[in-house]
């Protein structure tokens, strides 16, 4: 994970995304490839939900501090990755944006839409 606060690297996160809305702390979740656990079968690791666990703890600890984020996916990882000089080893999962919401600001209106039930689970 990285804490990312200068303007120098906070300019080369707007240069490709769109997404960080002006926030002052961007945290890069990333996970080192060569460290994960392989699954038995040897088709999937365990790096990004590893990182997405390490994110969304992240996300409700801001949360109980009062500090408003969000999850940013809206960006090219491998652009990112060379933008801020990842090392090759590490893999973006997400952007956190942390800071305080612009007064009026809220989620899309889509964001509470829910499909029904019977069209997300299947009963085995």
């Amino acid at each position: 994970m990285y804490v990312v606060q200068s303007e120098e690297m906070l300019a080369k996160i707007d240069g490709v995304t769109p997404c960080r809305y002006g926030a002052p702390t961007v945290l890069v979740v990333a996970f080192d490839k060569n460290n994960v656990f392989t699954y038995p079968g040897g088709k999937r690791d365990s790096g990004v939900e590893d990182a997405t666990i390490v994110a969304t703890h992240m996300i409700l600890a801001a949360s109980d501090e009062g500090v408003d984020s969000c999850w940013i996916n809206f960006f090219d990882p491998d652009k990112m990755a060379e933008a801020i000089e990842l090392p090759e080893n590490e893999e973006i999962l997400m952007l956190l944006d942390l800071g305080y919401a612009a007064e009026g600001a809220g989620p899309l209106p889509n964001h509470s839409s829910r499909k029904p039930l019977a069209e997300t689970v299947s009963y085995l």
